[in-house]
């Protein structure tokens, strides 16, 4: 690996120095460093990358909700975490955000106890309706620790294990989810 990298950078780590940057400290895109491309130019559109996806590169995919699922589950970060490494820290409840028009759909009502569920698995929490999410949204924070849900379980639950077309990554925003009252569950 040291042996690919640029410049004597391999060279000055094998010898415990501190490597000297190959295009200088304060390097300038497009003037000192270039795309690792053979004509050293950004290619927006790569043949090789185009018919390596099954659907085509930037093309119309269509929406995998179902009848049974038809709410995406969206979990961002919040401003008590950005991952479960600061979890410990206490937090209020837990609120699954659903728009007005999904909530009034389901006959819910603001803090009513719900669960969000797929063929995966459900999750237990109190619901917040808000128009801060669009309409076939549902937003739970990500970061969670298994003790602040009602029934120990997060949103991962809900997540399917397919990758991503291109590159192999999570489909994290890919889970399709319902919501319904614990009430008449």
């Amino acid at each position: 690996m040291l042996g690919s990298l640029p410049g004597t950078i391999g060279d000055d780590l094998r010898a415990g120095a501190r490597p000297a940057p190959a295009c200088g400290t304060a390097p300038v895109q497009f003037v000192d460093v270039f795309p690792n491309t053979p004509d050293r130019k950004i290619d927006l559109f790569p043949a090789a990358l185009e018919s390596s996806a099954p659907a085509g590169l930037y093309r119309y995919q269509a929406d995998p909700a179902t009848d049974r699922h038809p709410l995406t589950l969206i979990s961002p970060a919040s401003e008590r975490t950005i991952s479960s490494t600061l979890g410990e820290l206490p937090r209020p409840d837990v609120k699954l955000t659903m728009h007005p028009d999904d909530a009034a759909a389901r006959g819910l009502a603001d803090t009513d106890l719900v669960r969000v569920f797929n063929d995966l698995g459900e999750v237990h929490c109190t619901l917040a309706i808000a128009r801060v999410v669009r309409p076939g949204t549902v937003s739970l924070p990500k970061g969670l620790w298994r003790r602040s849900t009602r029934n120990g379980f997060t949103g991962t639950v809900l997540v399917p294990d397919a990758l991503t077309d291109l590159g192999g990554g999570a489909c994290f925003n890919d889970a399709r989810v319902q919501v319904a009252s614990l009430a008449t569950a």
